[in-house]
């Protein structure tokens, strides 16, 4: 028993180790997009941009988007919402903010070709032929923009002469539920495919942020675009790795204040969105399902099994107790400090830090049932629609 305590310990400690020097080198390699330092305008001027937001059930959301884009800086952009068969008020409210805008459409989607169709790759479908203009902002019905927002981000793609420029929001979290899972989320968004390799044009990791997607139209069709992903339920990483197998250089970049949304509000939402993405994310392979728990065994729950077993050995006398117990001790002190800018990012306070193992469980076990439920062929509801593995 005691070699396996020290086996695990260890483990916990260099992977901790190794998250920290990682997420230290993403920090100081590649600073914030952000709103408080200005990027130069490009040389030719502002070129205009067609945004488009598909919108299924997005009633709470949508009249805060579009809301924050009347107030945008940009010179020149249009406006399409492409509302996705929505069986709420999605269309009224649409119309109604749509009045304050001056180049708006709202699109009444068609239904999809098939079954085998994404909701949402289908409305951007719709939308882009709809669209006028090279540029396409393809941002998510519920991401509130900064007025500096697009102004900051076509500088960017301009200055850095990419294709695509992608920015992961930042995300609002307020219930319990939220700051106990999203930080999780958020380190193995940077942790999975961080952006030294999605931002290399000749490394293998590609990512885009679905939420917020700046692309030359160009080079979008040229990709494929959203129909060469019309299945994929995490179409932003699909559509990444075409951009880059055709030679289409991006970047994903994040932010502070240029972009933020409030992923789930309730504890049903939460769960549904996490049986829906995390075997996805994990490209439907059940070995990086096994992965996934053995991480959280060494990395969520080992320090604090250590800890109530190191005190409890102790408290009988073993030498071994006391210094694993003061190991494990360490540890789960250190956690907190480790994760000090994901919980900065996500505004939450860091004794969340140490609800870890319940947001590890709670994530595996989405992620198996996600899994047995699209291996079996039953399929994933999600706003009503069932979908299966693409």
């Amino acid at each position: 028993m005691i070699v396996v305590t020290w086996f695990l310990l260890t483990s916990s400690a260099l992977l901790w180790t190794a998250i920290c020097f990682r997420l230290r080198f993403l920090e100081n390699r590649f600073p914030p997009l952000d709103a408080t330092t200005p990027l130069p305008a490009p040389r030719d001027g502002w070129p205009p941009v067609s945004i488009i937001i598909p919108a299924r059930n997005e009633a709470r959301d949508l009249a805060a988007t579009l809301g924050a884009l009347q107030c945008q800086e940009y010179p020149d952009f249009e406006i399409i919402v492409v509302d996705d068969r929505s069986t709420d008020a999605t269309a009224r409210i649409a119309e109604e903010a749509g009045r304050g805008l001056v180049a708006f459409r709202l699109i009444r989607g068609a239904p999809r070709p098939d079954d085998g169709w994404a909701g949402k790759n289908w409305a951007l479908v719709q939308g882009t032929e709809a669209a006028r203009y090279e540029w396409l902002l393809f941002l998510d019905a519920d991401v509130v923009l900064h007025p500096a927002a697009l102004k900051q981000a076509m500088a960017g793609a301009t200055l850095q002469n990419v294709d695509a420029l992608s920015v992961l929001p930042a995300i609002e979290c307020r219930t319990v539920w939220e700051k106990t899972i999203m930080p999780l989320f958020a380190l193995l968004s940077a942790l999975v495919e961080p952006m030294d390799r999605a931002n290399h044009p000749e490394k293998a990791g590609s990512r885009l942020s679905g939420a917020f997607i700046l692309v030359r139209r160009s080079a979008y069709e040229a990709a494929g675009g959203h129909r060469a992903v019309a299945g994929r339920i995490i179409e932003d990483m699909a559509l990444a790795k075409n951009f880059k197998r055709g030679g289409y250089p991006i970047r994903l970049l994040w932010t502070h204040d240029l972009l933020s949304t409030r992923m789930y509000d309730t504890f049903r939402d939460l769960w549904s969105g996490l049986i829906r993405l995390s075997y996805p994310m994990m490209e439907y392979s059940p070995p990086r399902l096994l992965l996934a728990w053995a991480a959280a065994l060494i990395g969520a729950w080992t320090p604090w099994f250590v800890l109530v077993a190191g005190a409890w050995q102790t408290a009988r006398g073993q030498a071994a107790g006391i210094a694993s117990w003061l190991v494990a001790l360490v540890l789960c002190m250190a956690i907190p400090r480790i994760l000090r800018k994901v919980l900065e990012l996500l505004r939450v306070k860091r004794l969340y830090a140490w609800l870890l193992p319940a947001a590890a469980l709670l994530y595996c076990l989405a992620a198996t049932w996600s899994a047995l439920r699209y291996t079996t062929g039953r399929g994933i509801a999600w706003k009503q629609r069932l979908y299966h593995r693409s």
